[in-house]
């Protein structure tokens, strides 16, 4: 997040109401009417969609500094549901406020234009990716993207069930359970509850 961007988050801040939400509280779902966008303050949470027989993708994942909600400036339903995964505290601000804001002050509106930007390149990459790769090649794509480096070692912090990264590479929990059983037996990975620690550097193929 630039300065920029922290400067527009902050002027949209005034205009809305600040309240906690608690973990696995579906802030806005999928479907229903978009009258309002939401800024992140602290915390996590998970944008997902539902797919075929059922099945929930999930897309991104959200944190301080971010925001979600802009479609409602096309006056459009929600194309996806947004859950905390950790407690958060979000600003609500109206579609009405954020309109007058952005009337009054064309610079936010590029601000806003240029997040969104970022956005849709972050989830074309992600779309391609769950259209192009196999499910293994999804599994490594999403652990270059999470992974940090602790103490010298390669690491994707958690707590991340297999069902969450199943619904990140569009895949069953089951296939997942598969191949991280693979990766360890093949000394490529450590898996414990919190986190998975890349004991070397994973094939491009499995």
């Amino acid at each position: 997040m630039t300065v920029d961007d922290a400067a527009f988050l902050l002027e949209l801040a005034r205009l809305g109401e600040t309240r906690s939400w608690e973990a696995g509280v579906d802030v806005v779902r999928e479907g229903d009417p978009a009258d309002s966008m939401y800024l992140i303050h602290e915390g996590e949470l998970r944008v997902v969609v539902a797919g075929d027989g059922g099945r929930t993708v999930e897309l991104t994942t959200l944190h301080a500094g971010e925001f979600f909600g802009e479609l409602m400036l096309s006056g459009d339903r929600r194309s996806a549901t947004v859950q905390t995964v950790q407690r958060s505290w979000l600003t609500r601000v109206s579609a009405t406020e954020v309109q007058i804001l952005l009337a009054s002050r064309p610079d936010l509106g590029l601000r806003l234009l240029q997040a969104l930007g970022r956005r849709v390149r972050t989830l074309t990459r992600t779309v391609r990716n769950l259209a192009s790769a196999s499910v293994y090649g999804r599994l490594v794509g999403l652990f270059d993207t999470l992974a940090v480096d602790i103490d010298g070692q390669r690491v994707v912090p958690g707590p991340l069930s297999q069902q969450r990264i199943a619904e990140r590479v569009g895949a069953s929990k089951a296939m997942v359970n598969r191949l991280l059983q693979d990766l360890e037996r093949g000394g490529y990975a450590q898996v414990t509850r919190d986190r998975i620690v890349l004991l070397k550097r994973l094939p491009s193929r499995w």
